[in-house]
């Protein structure tokens, strides 16, 4: 095992390792901002893996697959088929499913006249594409002589019981149209497809059943200067059973804040201890808004029918008329609070508790990526959470799950969470295999969690692959988020390199995907190595790294655009490039 290093040594190592990244901050141009996306939680698969119980429960043969194992050959075989698949951002399918898309649109793809299937998209309507994959996917198999046996159902975020309804109606069209197992000539096996793994068993803890988790720690890791609000928060999930992987990601349940509620009752004029009956029980309307509805996230549903409801048509012609950019900052810049107070109800107008109810989506639980492995936390998990701000119109309001993790939490409080397994984002099981990890921002959290884990290995096995950080937020003085603890690594030889894009450290913006194309021929060589590419942060930050990888891999093997974009597209198929965007 190796000695821990002395602080004197650490400081040194800090010391050193800071001027090499503040000579590696040489201006760049920056690249064009994408557009954002959703994280993926596991929901599909969770959908996929029930409807496959039910199947078999009711005596049919079922197949439960990835979109990803749906290959021409296998395609080209099924006769009934259930698609679960979600939208990313604006319109995307998620990666385990861009092989089918682009097989299904080409000119190759088979004739398809023998299969029979249905679709349930999930998506959510704060994002304007809401949906798109699914609807995509239906018209892709249409378009090769398919049909569908039903109606697409398109799912928010509450999607439950929209999600059971779509499965018993499945079931039943398996039960009238395929020939049971015991049959001498059995049909087809329904085949059920997600774009997600199947997992095995269902966790005891879920999104419906939470796990009352313990605060032990939450602690700010930004500076006092800094302009960003980060927070290092440690849970206990001892008892619970809980098992998560580096790379999951922790489902947290938040309620709004008692003040918002009470400002939003305020505002609408009604009794906080009106009562309201609902499907799932009787409720008060500050309950209800308290932790059943969502008031800190817009969508265009919402904002199109508090607009009728409240008889305010500028709210209506205004928002109607703004292209999708400016429709999107909308959305994301205001709360329902904000809303309500720019554009008041007119007269005449009147917003029951019943409307209210309506108008506003089910309160979702937000997604982390953890930042911690079992290894070396035994039973905690720990996060990495940023405190959203926004202030549309001269109010400054947060995030509901960071402003409740970072600032209305202490030790010894529970916080209601689920395990979200993301096994595309996983280190490779071969410890030879070199790891490039590129994050900004609250990104570098997986990261942490994959050097705990290398660091255990380390110890059991005396090896560990070569690793190289390139990471990226504004300023390296405050916002080198677990600066000793890299440094520390670093120190010991589990982290060959470090190479920081600081954004705000110099006149021009530097991002890391300056860093990459700077480090072209190092990262080059990396991959000759058959090393791992990951990517996690933001969306934008995302395909700016990927357009990146492109100009290395053009600039190296002196290939086109479209040849370096097959190329990525290619070492995606490998699962060497893994992504963890939102």
């Amino acid at each position: 095992m190796t000695d821990q290093p002395s602080s004197q040594q650490i400081d040194a190592v800090v010391q050193r390792v800071l001027a090499e990244l503040r000579a590696s901050a040489r201006p760049a141009q920056p690249s064009a901002a994408a557009p954002a996306s959703a994280s993926q939680t596991g929901n599909g698969e969770e959908i996929a893996r029930e409807l496959g119980k039910e199947a078999e429960r009711a005596g049919l043969a079922v197949e439960v697959q990835s979109l990803s194992a749906l290959r021409p050959p296998v395609l080209k075989k099924l006769e009934h088929a259930a698609f679960v698949i979600s939208t990313h951002g604006e319109g995307d399918p998620p990666d385990d499913a861009l092989d089918l898309f682009e097989y299904l649109a080409s000119p190759r793809a088979a004739r398809l006249e023998q299969l029979r299937f249905r679709v349930l998209a999930l998506g959510d309507r704060s994002y304007s594409q809401f949906c798109a994959a699914g609807r995509k996917l239906e018209n892709l198999l249409l378009a090769q002589g398919a049909g569908t046996f039903a109606e697409r159902i398109e799912c928010d975020i509450d999607f439950q019981s929209a999600a059971t309804a779509w499965t018993t109606e499945v079931v039943r069209y398996g039960q009238q149209n395929l020939a049971p197992e015991e049959s001498p000539t059995p049909a087809s096996p329904l085949s059920v497809a997600s774009h997600l793994s199947v997992v095995p068993q269902v966790a005891r803890w879920n999104r419906a059943r939470p796990f009352a988790a313990t605060v032990e720690r939450v602690q700010k890791i930004t500076g006092l200067e800094s302009p960003k609000d980060v927070y290092h928060v440690e849970l206990s999930l001892q008892g619970s059973g809980l098992e998560y992987h580096p790379g999951d990601a922790l489902g947290v349940w938040a309620p709004n804040p008692h003040g918002l509620v009470d400002e939003v009752l305020n505002d609408l004029h009604v009794d906080a201890g009106e009562e309201i009956t609902l499907a799932d029980g009787h409720h008060t309307a500050h309950e209800l808004l308290t932790r059943h509805r969502e008031l800190t996230r817009l969508s265009a549903d919402t904002i199109r029918d508090y607009a009728l409801v409240a008889k305010n048509a500028d709210l209506l012609s205004h928002f109607e008329e703004m292209d999708e950019a400016d429709r999107r900052g909308f959305l994301e810049q205001r709360q329902f609070v904000d809303l309500v107070q720019e554009f008041p109800a007119r007269q005449g107008a009147h917003l029951g508790l019943e409307d209210v109810a309506r108008i506003l989506r089910p309160l979702a639980p937000r997604s982390y990526s953890i930042a911690s492995s079992p290894a070396s936390v035994a039973e905690e998990v720990h996060l990495t959470v940023a405190t959203l701000f926004s202030n549309a119109i001269g109010t400054p309001r947060r995030g509901v799950a960071s402003d409740f993790l970072n600032h209305r939490l202490q030790a010894g409080d529970e916080v209601g969470v689920f395990v979200e397994p993301n096994r595309r984002f996983r280190l490779p099981a071969d410890r030879k295999i070199p790891l490039i990890f590129i994050g900004a921002g609250t990104g570098i959290a997986p990261y942490r969690a994959f050097l705990q884990q290398l660091e255990a290995q380390k110890e059991a096995v005396g090896e560990s692959p070569a690793t190289w950080l390139i990471f990226g937020n504004p300023h390296l003085r405050t916002d080198f988020l677990y600066q000793r603890e890299w440094l520390d690594w670093r120190q010991r030889g589990l982290v060959a390199r470090i190479d920081g894009a600081f954004s705000r450290d110099q006149a021009e913006k530097r991002y890391v995907q300056h860093v990459v194309r700077e480090q072209a021929e190092r990262i080059g060589r990396w991959l000759d190595k058959e090393a791992r590419i990951y990517i996690c942060g933001s969306l934008a930050m995302g395909h700016a790294v990927e357009q990146a990888l492109c100009d290395v891999l053009a600039q190296r093997r002196g290939w086109s655009a479209e040849q370096a974009a097959a190329g990525l597209s290619e070492l995606r198929r490998q699962g060497r490039l893994l992504k963890d965007l939102y």
